[in-house]
């Protein structure tokens, strides 16, 4: 009961050292309160936010090279006056004006090459996507298996907890009248003990594959 009394303590500290506070003092702890959250279907989540982000940034790619190629149609106008003449001053203002017209012939194959190489990223993140889909399905699928499977041996464990509380009865009723041997109860009473460890531990691993599960929600 000593040591594990200690070893309470110890982790007690350590998650207080792990949260950053400053207290030697040990205490119960709360039930974590994890409860299994409704996941998203897989293009909803925000795991799947870069892949959105992906798509519009090669579509903004692609609208910019084709404006890139565009023809290009500027006009400009100058004016000025000119200073340093004083003789007949409106003779010295000045304007001009003129239209500059862009249109591109040949590049090469640039524009192609770089399409080419937009759709290419394009097709790249379109496998990447699909791959982590099935990942995420996967994954998901395989969670909630285990959670259903930790579920029912959870309503198997507290049904092995009730027939060791019963033996436990029964045994020191017996035991009062001479019927049943001290050995039998200590038996039953481990095996109690047994059975709550073992629901205990169930039931850690039932929040962690909750948590596990509330992950993929964020």
């Amino acid at each position: 009961m000593k040591q594990l009394q200690i070893q309470s303590n110890t982790d007690y500290a350590t998650l207080n050292y792990l949260c950053g506070i400053f207290d030697t003092s040990s205490g119960a702890l709360e039930p974590p309160g994890i409860t299994l959250q409704n996941l998203p279907d897989s293009y909803s989540s925000a795991f799947f936010l870069r892949y959105k982000i992906d798509s519009i940034r090669f579509a903004n790619e692609v609208a910019i090279l084709k404006y890139s190629y565009r023809p290009k149609l500027s006009a400009f106008v100058n004016a000025g006056y000119s200073s340093t003449l004083l003789y007949q001053a409106y003779k010295n203002f000045g304007v001009g004006g003129g239209i500059n017209l862009n249109v591109p012939i040949y590049d090469g194959h640039q524009r192609a090459l770089q399409e080419k190489k937009i759709h290419l990223s394009e097709n790249t993140s379109l496998n990447y996507k699909d791959f982590f889909t099935r990942q995420y399905n996967q994954q998901t699928a395989m969670l909630r298996q285990q959670l259903s499977a930790t579920e029912a041996l959870t309503a198997d464990i507290n049904e092995q907890i009730k027939f060791a509380e019963g033996l436990i009865d029964v045994n020191g009723k017996l035991l009062e009248t001479g019927d049943a041997k001290i050995s039998d109860l200590v038996i039953a009473i481990n095996n109690y003990l047994t059975a709550k460890n073992l629901y205990t531990q169930n039931n850690i691993s039932r929040l962690q594959i909750i948590n596990q599960l509330n992950y993929w929600n964020r």
